[in-house]
């Protein structure tokens, strides 16, 4: 999930909360430095002044006092006073007539330490100790408002998971879904996603309509016709002449057969067919599609090579009317009216002797392209989209090429399949 909105969003938050530490950071080390560099200039100050009024020979009685005055105070903690005179770092001594003064570091605190024979002061300075405070409290509330930015970001992408299944079973066949009832219950039909998943609701719905009434519609015609056609076999029943009587029998059968492939059709273009596998040899494959086709010189139209009797784990009926179409393309485009249907280990192939196609083969696959001049454009019908669809389903795809002046129409078999068969002729 590298390029997800959510991953996303979190890399910028989190560059914008880097970014916000490093800002914080670098302004209160400048505050800080800021603040030790106005208590060395009252350090200075304060000694540079009592050095003036001892000279003056007019020096405080009260040295705590005085150095109250330029903000400097007593340190009372011995503890204290022994660490920073011990493990103080010196910035800056000096001797002058009233002692020894150091300017001491200690903590990120600056003291002044005044040393003679008779007395020993150590200052210091509040003014650096909490110049940060101020800061620290901004920044915790911007980290605050950056965090509950981010989760709140992340919770209302969250419903784009709930409308992505949605679509997924949406698009895997289930028309029930109800996405707009969800989101209100959740509050977010105002937002963008629960907009999104409002109109989303609504195209669905449309599309639920429009699919039922078709499949409504169909199945209505459909029914409709069975009813002449049993009709028709019963008074077929009755004519006295056997061949006139199987002729009629068998277009009666052939209706049957077609309104039944028709059905398959509606349900595997709607997208709402589940495949029933089942594992046949490509014989049996072979005779349902000889007796689908119903031509009485079969085998003087369609030469059969049938190198390998392959095991499918198929669709049994699905496959059937797969290759049932692609011979019936091949003998209707034919130039002689002539197929070959070759089976090995590895492929099933359906040639027919024709001119090369005058587009790609993709334009010949799309649903509604026929194949008659005075079409639009030239091409194979629904014919090659049905098969195509149906490979797909199967996890195989029809394949194409031209040779020796015949059409190549190629479904290429799974692995396993040609595994089994090597396995069977091991046995």
């Amino acid at each position: 999930m590298k390029n997800s909105i959510a991953t996303k969003i979190t890399i910028i938050f989190a560059l914008s909360f880097t970014l916000v530490c490093v800002l914080f950071l670098t302004y209160a080390k400048i505050q800080k430095e800021q603040a030790l560099e106005r208590v060395r200039d009252k350090q200075i100050s304060s000694i540079n002044y009592l050095l003036a009024l001892y000279e003056r020979a007019n020096a405080p009685q009260d040295l705590v006092q005085y150095f109250k005055n330029f903000g400097l105070e007593y340190v009372n903690n011995a503890k204290l006073a022994a660490m920073v005179v011990d493990k103080g770092d010196l910035v800056v001594a000096r001797q002058t007539p009233i002692g020894l003064v150091q300017s001491l570091l200690y903590k990120d605190d600056l003291y002044l330490s005044i040393k003679n024979t008779t007395f020993q002061f150590l200052l210091q300075s509040n003014e650096a100790k909490n110049v940060n405070d101020s800061l620290l409290i901004i920044f915790v509330a911007a980290v605050v408002l950056i965090i509950s930015l981010f989760v709140s970001v992340l919770r209302s992408l969250a419903p784009l998971r709930k409308l992505t299944l949605d679509i997924r079973r949406f698009a895997a066949g289930n028309l029930d879904v109800n996405i707009a009832n969800s989101f209100n219950q959740d509050g977010r039909k105002r937002d963008e996603i629960g907009e999104v998943a409002y109109e989303f609701d609504n195209a669905v719905c449309k599309i639920r309509d429009l699919i039922r009434s078709r499949q409504l519609f169909l199945r209505a015609i459909m029914h409709e016709l069975k009813t002449p056609i049993g009709k028709g076999r019963i008074v077929s029943e009755m004519v006295a002449n056997d061949t006139q009587k199987s002729r009629l029998i068998s277009v009666f059968i052939r209706l049957e057969m077609l309104i039944n492939e028709f059905s398959k059709i509606e349900q595997l273009l709607s997208k709402s067919y589940s495949l029933n596998y089942q594992e046949c040899h490509f014989s049996l494959i072979l005779e349902q599609v000889i007796d689908m086709l119903m031509l009485e010189n079969f085998h003087e139209r369609v030469a059969c090579e049938i190198n390998d009797d392959v095991l499918l784990r198929v669709d049994y009926q699905l496959f059937t009317l797969a290759v049932k179409n692609l011979v019936d393309n091949a003998l209707k485009y034919a130039d002689d009216k002539k197929a070959i249907l070759i089976c090995s280990k590895d492929e099933i192939i359906v040639k027919n002797l024709g001119k090369p196609l005058e587009f790609g083969i993709e334009h010949y696959m799309q649903a509604f392209v026929r194949g008659d001049k005075n079409a639009k454009s030239s091409g194979m019908g629904l014919g090659l989209y049905i098969i195509d669809q149906i490979a797909q389903m199967h996890k195989t795809s029809l394949k194409y090429r031209y040779e020796d002046g015949h059409h190549c129409f190629v479904i290429p078999l799974k692995t396993e399949q040609a595994k089994k068969l090597k396995d069977e002729k091991r046995a």
